[in-house]
């Protein structure tokens, strides 16, 4: 008779075997290049396709919940690193970061991180994000604007802040 124990011993290896023949034909169906893209350690030869900046709606979770934005973009043909100036823009493949504006501010912040934006402490109401895709000078390549409304009825969750002097002068 046929034990559970003694069938677990005798399958065992067998599925150890076909679960490792899975994943291997798997990994070689799939090279590096297909999966990641061109190597982005080998400068590109030839003329670069033009940079494209993407950018989705807001998640409209924590907007309707907590009136946090959070805006995810990527960009096409360049990459987010903190590398600024003339040198940099004969770095290949293509450098850049963003430059954003809320509510046609005077004023915009750079970001080079290449993660979402998130935004918090907005007023309830309409909003308006320009959000510039530059190359390591600074010059606009592409852009593209973000509108939305922050719920009255959302509640944003500003931490209190105990046990600062904000008007102390610091040694």
């Amino acid at each position: 008779m046929i034990t559970l124990k003694h069938a677990a011993e005798n399958l065992a290896p067998v599925l150890s075997v076909a679960a490792i023949m899975l994943y291997a034909s798997t990994a070689l169906a799939q090279s590096a290049t297909q999966t990641c893209g061109t190597a982005q350690v080998i400068p590109l030869a030839g003329t670069e396709p033009t940079a494209k900046l993407v950018i989705d709606a807001p998640l409209a979770a924590p907007l309707a919940s907590r009136g946090v934005v959070v805006i995810p973009y990527c960009a096409e043909n360049m990459r987010f690193v903190p590398v600024f100036g003339p040198g940099a823009l004969d770095v290949s493949p293509r450098v850049g970061h963003i430059h954003v504006t809320v509510d046609e501010a005077a004023w915009h912040w750079a970001d080079a991180s290449g993660t979402p934006l998130i935004l918090r402490g907005l007023p309830p109401g309409p909003h308006k994000v320009l959000i510039e895709l530059v190359d390591a000078n600074h010059q606009v390549v592409d852009k593209g604007t973000v509108t939305f409304v922050v719920p009255k009825n959302a509640t944003a969750d500003v931490p209190s802040v105990q046990g600062v002097d904000r008007g102390a002068a610091h040694p």
